[in-house]
């Protein structure tokens, strides 16, 4: 299942195209508009990393001569664009990624990634003050890589303790292939009343699976392009000075191609209502809560074996924050230039050292359908849950530990998975460099009906990830720092702080 060169070509050309209509929109604007402030952040990262088994793979199925452990270099230039005008703001990141091989050079790979953001509310409060919020976000990645879990949350690495509801965001784990993800969101929120909001967005997103690498040194399994269409409305009304309670409308469809075959047998349709509860129970702790069902709407087919009935099935998600900042930190961290990007791996993100004593606690579970991209396409009952913990020791050196766990269901073909991600993190900074220092443990179990294959009905391996890093920024090491402004030669008075990783999230 391999990708077209002329597919390959269109694809790099559309995000080329959107690219750089942002970057060229953000000059024109900075050029017109006098009260304008352009911020541009170049960084630079090195890390060494040992990997236990880069083949993502139960080493018994190897091929014979294989080296599975190795130690990988990777060289990861950056640029960050900020842009704040009195209409329009934006921000955009791109990264390159260059990684070099010890063992295995014929997996030396070189690869690239951009996020970027519009915020258009101040264009819109020109329409109307009642506007709350208006803005795109978009990712586009390119790069050899397994799937997991995703990148957010877990710091340097493999993302473990993330909970994002990505197509990739769910502990599917396979052999490493090549990759072209693209993802974008337009979302905007409107105040109907002075107590009850509404918010409404589209999400696309696609991940395209390209060779895999030799196989995997012999292991080859189906990987299946998804595309995922979104549409989702929310009404929230705040019922106390601490309860906000609303409801949500969600209407997802899920393109997927076969391997080989292109008949799309595993697409389907859902519909999905929860009913949503956000509470601040202190200054410190905030908890949501949703749940509702997901309709996955019926697929006739002439095609013996393609037809496919009605299934309703139960939708629970839980977040619980506590955060030992106050609200006048947090609010000023919520604020910074590179803030609301969309995560990707490989990306340097702003924060990370936090205030000695600062911490911060996140739990997350999520339960749902989500597509297969990995073994087998078509609907998934996935269990994700997730906790994330962050503090500052020193005022130089915070740490991290992230725990993951995920169990998945799948009803034809009978399958189950279950993925169990640690990540445990250090960050130390020394000047204007960053120092971070991480231990990532994998296990992945997977077991299928043994009727369907000739092969053993067990399949399961582990992996230990060490990953040794510096990071520099060229403009101030405040970009490393939890709420703490950028100084005014930085060309932005807007504070720093970004999702808290302050960490190279390392792409296989």
């Amino acid at each position: 299942m391999s990708l077209s060169y002329r597919d390959v070509i269109m694809r790099r050309q559309g995000a080329v195209a959107l690219l750089t209509l942002l970057i060229l929109f953000i000059q024109w604007v900075s050029s017109t508009v006098a009260s304008a402030q352009t911020t541009i952040i170049p960084s630079l990262t090195v890390s060494e990393r040992y990997d236990s088994n880069i083949f993502s793979a139960p080493k018994s199925l190897l091929r014979p001569g294989s080296k599975p452990e190795d130690f990988i270099t990777t060289v990861a230039p950056q640029i960050n664009l900020s842009h704040a005008g009195s209409l329009v703001r934006g921000s955009i990141i791109g990264t390159g990624l260059v990684t070099r091989y010890l063992n295995n050079p014929s997996r030396d790979f070189t690869g690239y990634s951009t996020s970027g953001l519009l915020d258009l509310t101040e264009a819109a409060h020109q329409v109307s003050q009642r506007i709350t919020f208006l803005n795109v976000r978009g990712t586009y990645r390119s790069v050899p890589s397994t799937t997991g879990f995703g990148a957010a949350g877990g710091g340097l690495g493999t993302g473990f303790g993330s909970t994002s509801e990505g197509v990739l965001e769910t502990g599917q784990v396979t052999n490493r292939a090549s990759r072209q993800l693209y993802n974008l969101i337009v979302s905007g929120g409107y105040q109907l009343t002075g107590l009850t909001s509404l918010q409404a967005s589209y999400n696309y997103s696609q991940v395209s699976f390209g060779e895999q690498d030799a196989q995997s040194g012999g292991v080859n399994n189906p990987l299946f392009d998804t595309s995922v269409h979104r549409g989702s409305t929310t009404i929230n009304t705040q019922i106390s000075p601490r309860d906000t309670v609303g409801a949500t409308a969600l209407m997802s469809h899920f393109a997927q191609e076969q391997s080989g075959e292109g008949s799309g047998r595993g697409s389907f349709t859902t519909i999905t209502e929860t009913l949503n509860w956000n509470r601040r129970w202190t200054p410190e702790l905030r908890t949501t809560l949703r749940g509702g069902g997901s309709l996955k709407l019926p697929v006739g087919s002439d095609v013996p074996g393609q037809s496919t009935k009605s299934q309703l099935v139960p939708t629970v998600s839980a977040a619980m924050t506590y955060t030992s900042f106050s609200e006048e930190l947090r609010d000023a961290g919520a604020s910074g230039p590179f803030d609301n990007l969309l995560p990707l791996a490989g990306n340097l993100s702003p924060g990370g050292i936090l205030p000695p004593g600062g911490y911060t606690v996140a739990a997350n579970y999520r339960y749902g359908l989500t597509p297969g991209i990995a073994f087998a396409a078509g609907p998934v009952k996935v269990h994700v849950v997730g906790v994330n913990a962050v503090g500052g020791i020193t005022s130089n050196l915070s740490g991290r530990v992230g725990l993951n766990y995920s169990h998945g269901t799948r009803s034809s073909p009978t399958s189950t998975f279950d993925t169990l991600g640690l990540t445990v993190g250090a960050h130390y900074l020394i000047g204007p460099v960053l120092a971070s220092l991480t231990y990532n443990w994998l296990f992945y179990s997977r077991e299928q009906d043994p009727s369907l294959s000739s092969q053993s009905s067990q399949y399961e391996f582990s992996k230990k990830i060490v990953i040794l890093s510096f990071s520099y920024v060229f403009i101030t090491p405040s970009f490393f720092r939890e709420g703490i402004s950028f100084p005014s030669g930085a060309g932005t008075g807007s504070s720093s702080s970004g999702d808290g990783s302050g960490t190279l999230r390392q792409e296989e």
